[in-house]
């Protein structure tokens, strides 16, 4: 058993571990405190955004690959920017050789993922919930083998979340099982906090917030303000128009008993979203001539989705937002859209609109906010300059949440114009014209944002779970938010390394009123939920499992392969000097006659080793990390291509004609997906993918995409079915999935909650 102890080094304490690199986590009370308790239990830990719940992770998982040298441990996240964010903190502070962790995603294909689970060596591997989900289910992974699962952002794991299903297999699969869950906020409600920790196993919760004894120390105080805003005559007519309208197709839905509650008022998007699932799935199941009123009621379904949405929109967002979005779904062209573009009353709307020039008193005062924000920390940054040389201006970041895309948009607009740096920070779905961003985009903003390029980063939900934002001073809700889990998220991005403001922007008598309300209820609610839930919980029974403690060697040999590499490139790099110098090890000075016998015998040397360098060229350069990203790039680009070919395979002349690589790269991109038994050579010149070569079980469906949504697909099998196609049920090209698409797969049909799904196997 090791301990944790501290090592003073000047005023600061270090966490000490032997795979842990020295001087590197600061030690905190409360931190080591949760630690001991919950290191072989399954445990739920329950830490406030910028307490540190990875450090409390890495500590755990740090003691399990050294006390069980023989076991693995795995991470999860729920996107590919938080595990890879995982695998880069852990990197930083383990002893542990890169050979010894691997990364697991939906970018890797089936094959490349059942090759990366066999290989035992990687014993520490980061990975997406849904793709071990359905590595599970497929067999191309077993447990038995890890001694820790940890699942991050556990308030996930309800109904049929991939984290319910991973717990149970890894229960079955694995005869001392332990897991380490957590989270920011599990929620208010006592149910779902109860089936969290029913589908994780927890027998231990371990709570902290920054009123705690252990905790204060280490937490700066968060100044949090209200503002409150009476929105303009004109938005108030608007929104009292959409809310006549939503109120006849509410209670459309009420006299035919769809919706229980009586009173619009009482009835909620949550409400609506599902019996719009209901709605869909007695239309999967029931015969072509008995549909009518069904199709009529999913059309009033969705109407009062759209205008709850809109309603939102002119009293939280601004006319600017509403305006995007009723242009948007003119171009989508949808019945139920259709239908209301149609009203008059929306006719009359859309005039208003394009007419109105007043903007949400929201964004005049952010404006306000942000410059007075500067201002004073201009004149606070000047005075101490004149107090220290020594001292040098910085200018503040500040962080503004915004719910929609359209609105973060049309504050960076605003802030710009009125001379404030801002950059706008989406997550990477699609959302009609809005392409959104992906990771290296993601990376290069925040890049820019700690580099102080900019000063404002207007975000939408992506900011809140994980992602490692900048220090920021300030943080503004510019709506706010009936979610206590994502308060408690954006709350947390400031007063990390010192104290914070966040301000939080509301409009009077609109739903943003309500949501407030909602998320300080659920605040309380939840603290009370947890001081009692723990006398609840029951011990795992799990077996014994015998401690093997990794070797003081066994640890050398990882510093030893850090280094291995980067010295080989020093002795290259040295050899040509080594040749040059004279006798005393000193170099020549250019233009004598001894400098031109040394610069002889360096033509020599490298005549002599000129085949050995052609030979070992292409080598080096896959050490090279610009070489090596591009061959990465290439391997996910041929991958595809090849996937696009099914069964007949791919010509090698097609992949150097379709892309501009040089042969080189071509040649190691494949040479990687061979490796990794992704790809198999049907002849000299043609390649198929693995999974081609093998027979999967499932019928043959012809598919047709009907429309994409956010987390898949709703198509249409056999030209007879509607379902539902989910991102983590779907592992083939994604160019495939745009409306109006047709192809073949290999796949089967199933019920969940409900709705009808279909999981892809292969496409043929």
């Amino acid at each position: 058993m090791v301990n944790l102890v501290t090592e003073r080094n000047g005023p600061q304490h270090y966490f000490s571990h032997p795979l842990i690199k020295k001087d590197s986590i600061e030690f905190r009370s409360y931190q080591n405190n949760i630690f001991e308790s919950v290191k072989n239990k399954n445990a739920l830990v329950i830490l406030p955004t910028a307490l540190g719940k990875t450090v409390v992770a890495i500590l755990v998982c740090a003691e399990f690959l050294y006390k069980y040298k023989s076991k693995r441990v795995l991470i999860m996240a729920p996107t590919k920017p938080l595990v890879s964010q995982h695998m880069t903190s852990f990197l930083s502070v383990l002893k542990m050789p890169e050979d010894g962790i691997a990364i697991v995603t939906g970018k890797n294909s089936p094959q490349t993922r059942k090759s990366i689970w066999n290989q035992k060596e990687s014993r520490l591997v980061f990975a997406t919930p849904e793709v071990v989900k359905n590595d599970l289910a497929e067999g191309r992974l077993s447990l038995d083998g890890f001694s820790l699962l940890v699942f991050d952002e556990s308030h996930r794991a309800v109904k049929d979340y991939a984290y319910t299903l991973i717990a149970k297999y890894y229960i079955q699969q694995s005869s001392h099982h332990v897991i380490l869950a957590m989270t920011a906020s599990p929620g208010s409600e006592s149910g779902r906090i109860e089936e969290v920790c029913n589908n994780l196993s927890i027998e231990k919760i371990e709570y902290r917030n920054e009123d705690d004894v252990d905790v204060k120390q280490y937490v700066n105080p968060i100044d949090t303000t209200w503002k409150w805003f009476t929105i303009p005559q004109e938005y108030k007519y608007i929104s009292t128009s959409l809310r006549t309208m939503l109120e006849d197709k509410l209670q459309f839905l009420i006299k035919r008993g769809l919706l229980i509650k009586k009173h619009p008022k009482w009835i909620f998007k949550s409400d609506l979203l599902k019996l719009g699932e209901e709605i869909q799935y007695k239309i999967n199941v029931s015969q072509e001539g008995l549909r009518g009123p069904l199709y009529s009621a999913l059309m009033q379904q969705s109407s009062a989705l759209t205008l709850m949405y809109c309603v939102e929109l002119i009293e939280s967002q601004g006319s600017p937002s509403l305006k995007a979005f009723l242009e948007r779904i003119e171009r989508d062209g949808g019945k139920a859209h259709q239908s209301l573009l149609n009203d008059n009353r929306i006719k009359e709307i859309q005039a208003l609109l394009n007419s109105l020039k007043i903007e949400h008193p929201k964004t005049k005062y952010l404006v306000e906010l942000l410059n007075q924000y500067y201002s004073s920390k201009s004149d606070r940054n000047n005075t101490n300059i004149k107090k220290s040389s020594n001292l040098t201006s910085k200018r503040p970041k500040a962080l503004v949440f915004t719910h929609y895309r359209d609105t973060a948009r049309k504050v960076v607009e605003i802030l710009t114009e009125n001379g404030i740096k801002a950059s706008r920070f989406v997550g990477q779905a699609k959302r009609e014209l809005d392409i959104g961003m992906d990771q290296d985009e993601q990376s290069a903003i925040l890049r820019s944002f700690r580099d102080g390029e900019f000063d404002v980063l207007v975000a939408t939900s992506i900011a809140e779970e994980g992602l490692d934002i900048p220090q920021v001073d300030l943080v503004v809700f510019y709506e706010p938010i009936p979610s206590e889990i994502r308060y408690i998220q954006r709350r947390g991005r400031t007063g990390r390394k010192s104290s914070g403001s966040v301000v939080i922007l509301a409009a009077k008598d609109t739903i943003d009123e309500r949501y407030l309300y909602a998320s300080k209820r659920r605040m309380e609610k939840m603290k009370q939920i947890l001081s009692t839930i723990h006398m609840t919980l029951k011990p795992v029974q799990r077996a014994d499992l015998l401690v093997d403690p990794m070797t003081a060697d066994e640890i050398s040999s990882f510093e030893f392969k850090h280094t291995a590499i980067n010295k080989g490139v020093d002795k290259m790099l040295s050899s040509t000097l080594d040749i040059m110098k004279d006798d005393d090890g000193l170099l020549p000075s250019p233009g004598s006659s001894n400098h031109s016998d040394r610069m002889r015998a360096v033509d020599k040397e490298n005549e002599k080793n000129k085949k050995r360098d052609e030979l070992f060229s292409l080598e080096s350069r896959t050490f090279n990390n610009g070489f090596r990203k591009v061959v990465d790039s290439a391997a996910r680009r041929i991958h595809t291509l090849i996937a696009k070919s099914g069964r007949q395979g791919l010509n090698l002349d097609i992949i150097q004609e379709t892309f501009a690589f040089e042969d080189s790269v071509i040649i190691e991109a494949l040479k990687k997906l061979e490796k990794m038994d992704t790809i198999k050579w049907l002849d000299d010149i043609r390649v198929i993918l693995s999974e081609n070569l093998v027979k999967i079980t499932g019928s043959t469906i012809d598919l047709y995409v009907e429309k994409v949504i956010p987390g898949g697909a709703l198509v249409i099998v056999n030209e007879k079915w509607h379902a539902r196609l989910n991102h983590y049920d779907y592992e083939g090209p994604r160019e495939l999935l745009r409306k109006g698409s047709e192809f073949k797969v290999v796949g089967e049909l199933y019920h969940d909650e409900g709705v009808f799904s279909l999981r892809v196997k292969q496409i043929i």
